[in-house]
């Protein structure tokens, strides 16, 4: 049976469970172009024999047609499709506005008992974890709808053995870190309506706050690359030459410890002040670019806030970009996950093989 055919006759975000047991070599094989890929059977293990760490992995289960090389015999599939902003835009905003209308409906109804921060969390942080779910689960329709980059070479890597668990509990981890910043930051005990934090603004500062990031990101990360001794930092990350969405937290504790904390304080040390729901948005947002820039989706696929604006100047950063940059290896170029305005400035952009450039590098705008 087709496994494309079937999920692609499923809504995003409904994604069969009993089509995710994709096919992957049970055992250490070598690819010719890409080298080793490590052994996989952890996914082989029935429902009821699995650990905390690898049920949570297995969320991240795919289509059987992402991890497999697709055959020179089957039907070409054309150019890549150009993904809606809009569309994107409005998944994002409905899927993590649960939490807070949960949050408004409490106080309404209690209007004497406002929710109290540790409940307020608790409902924030599996508010969050239903947005990844979702999220995670429509980005596996997509990409059996519209394919993966470098299919005719090979198929997505999956979780091995050996990182399974410590991924796990690298998603556990990050879902309370992430959700706690908001209410560290911005959290008030008077705060009767979530809402009331949005304004015109709005808009405005989540695309600074996401700039800012790319600029701490692209430092830190540039020089992993390019100073050996800092290699180690980031090399963990770099096992996976066609990541999934939930290779983008496959790390060491010394980058979880930067990406997690670091890079996003710095961030916000830059940016305007902002409300709760605000930086809730935020990790929401930011979640979404770095599970989509790591799924391999084979279509013009930009950033949801970001795409349009920088489009003009050629420096939005698309699908194409970060998965070119898993495969150039320690050897770099795209180090932006945000954008692609600090490679341009310096020079780091590794030109897109199957999407096309765009704005005044775009082929048309070179013959002028």
């Amino acid at each position: 049976m087709d496994s494309a055919t079937d999920v692609s006759s499923t809504e995003p975000g409904g994604f069969d469970a009993t089509q995710q047991q994709p096919q992957q070599p049970t055992e250490t094989t070598i690819d010719k172009v890409y080298g080793f890929r490590p052994k996989t059977t952890w996914h082989l293990k029935p429902w009821k024999e699995r650990n905390l760490w690898e049920f949570i992995v297995s969320l991240d289960l795919g289509p059987d047609s992402a991890y497999q090389r697709r055959q020179e015999g089957e039907k070409e599939r054309g150019p890549p499709p150009t993904r809606p902003m809009w569309q994107e835009n409005s998944f994002i905003i409905r899927a993590a506005s649960i939490a807070p209308i949960i949050h408004f409906t409490w106080n309404y109804v209690f209007p004497d008992h406002k929710l109290h921060w540790a409940p307020g969390w608790l409902i924030y942080h599996l508010g969050f974890i239903f947005f990844a779910y979702h999220m995670i689960h429509r980005l596996h329709w997509y990409m059996a709808e519209y394919g993966c980059f470098d299919e005719k070479n090979r198929g997505r890597d999956m979780v091995d053995d050996r990182h399974a668990n410590h991924l796990g509990q690298s998603i556990f981890l990050y879902t309370i870190f992430r959700t706690l910043a908001p209410f560290l930051i911005a959290w008030r005990g008077d705060m009767a309506n979530p809402f009331e934090g949005l304004s015109w603004a709005t808009p405005f500062k989540l695309a600074w706050w996401q700039v800012a990031l790319d600029y701490w990101f692209y430092l830190y990360h540039r020089s992993t690359h390019e100073f050996d001794f800092l290699w180690f930092v980031h090399r963990q990350h770099h096992a996976t030459k066609h990541p999934t969405p939930i290779l983008s937290i496959l790390a060491d504790d010394y980058q979880e410890v930067i990406e997690i904390f670091l890079v996003p304080f710095l961030a916000t040390a830059i940016s305007p002040k902002m409300s709760f729901i605000e930086l809730h948005l935020i990790i929401c947002y930011t979640l979404y670019v770095e599970a989509l820039g790591h799924s391999g989706i084979r279509a013009y696929w930009p950033h949801p806030i970001l795409g349009l604006v920088l489009r003009p100047l050629g420096m939005e950063l698309a699908v194409e970009d970060h998965d070119l940059h898993h495969r150039f290896g320690k050897s770099g170029r795209n180090y932006g996950k945000q954008t692609r305005i600090f490679d341009r400035l310096f020079g780091t952009i590794g030109e897109r093989i199957e999407t096309p450039e765009t704005g005044i590098f775009s082929s048309s705008a070179r013959k002028k």
